[in-house]
């Protein structure tokens, strides 16, 4: 189509080619705002610290795996064994449970959750019957109460021993990342947790070139963040993450400022809670 004609008669009216109708002309978009560089950096931080956290939860589902692997080769074994008309080798014994004393690792807070939780709740309301979905709306709701009151009052200063993930170590600017892995006093369990501290707190616990081997305790401000999981009522195979009860999924910050070798360890040294 020619516009000249329009064109001409626009001009020799006053009018904006834009305004006639029937013609409508592209423009051109807005220049995109830029970020600024401390944007920038923020959102890489947060996307390091997601990651650390997935890889971190990825790592206790393939623990979880092989424990599984091994109770069920262990109970294969036995059958065989059974089977074929020999002794069965006698069941081990249970793991003790671990303490609910938040002082020793992140077992030790996860068990004195769950003793809290259970306190305020000893029963939970089943989904089925007349009333099954009022009852259990309203046990939600009071669970996400409790549980906002629990992660706000829970914050504590504690001192946790375990090691270093010598794999783990990434150095950014003034900062080192690293995982820090706790065992469980029964020995059920691997926790592995991602870390951050400055280049100076980080050189107390190096040996030359490389971190420390052995055992490390670390001051930290320890801040639990439980969550409430609608569509979780059991622990499922995996128990990933881990389930304080019914709807209730286990989490905690930790927030590491200072640390040394085990051995140098002040066994009446707390961290600071500001």
């Amino acid at each position: 189509m020619d516009f000249s004609h329009c064109r001409a008669f626009a001009l020799a009216s006053g009018l904006s080619l834009a305004s006639v109708p029937g013609i409508a002309f592209a423009q051109a978009p807005a220049a995109p705002q830029e970020q600024s560089m401390g944007d920038l950096r923020q959102e890489i931080a947060r996307l390091k610290q997601l990651s650390d956290e997935q890889a971190a939860e990825l790592e206790a589902a393939l623990a979880r795996i092989k424990e599984l692997e091994q109770q069920l080769a262990d109970a294969d074994d036995a059958a065989k064994a059974k089977s074929a008309g020999g002794a069965a080798a006698p069941a081990a014994p249970a793991p003790a449970p671990t303490p609910a004393d938040p002082a020793i690792g992140p077992g030790g807070l996860l068990a004195s959750l769950r003793a809290d939780y259970l306190a305020a709740f000893p029963t939970v309301p089943s989904p089925n019957g007349a009333d099954g979905a009022r009852a259990t709306q309203q046990h939600l709701n009071a669970l996400q109460s409790w549980v906002t009151k629990s992660n706000r009052e829970g914050v504590r200063a504690l001192a946790w021993t375990g090691r270093i993930d010598p794999n783990s170590v990434r150095r950014v600017r003034n900062k080192v990342n690293f995982t820090l892995v706790f065992e469980e006093p029964n020995g059920t369990r691997d926790w592995r947790v991602p870390a951050q501290v400055t280049e100076g707190a980080f050189a107390r616990v190096m040996r030359g070139d490389v971190p420390e081997t052995g055992m490390v305790t670390v001051n930290a401000r320890v801040s639990p963040r439980m969550r409430v999981n609608p569509s979780r009522t059991a622990p499922g195979a995996f128990d990933v993450p881990p389930s304080v009860g019914p709807y209730l999924e286990f989490g905690y910050d930790l927030d590491v400022r200072s640390m040394v070798p085990a051995q140098q360890a002040d066994p009446n040294a707390t961290a600071p809670t500001k």
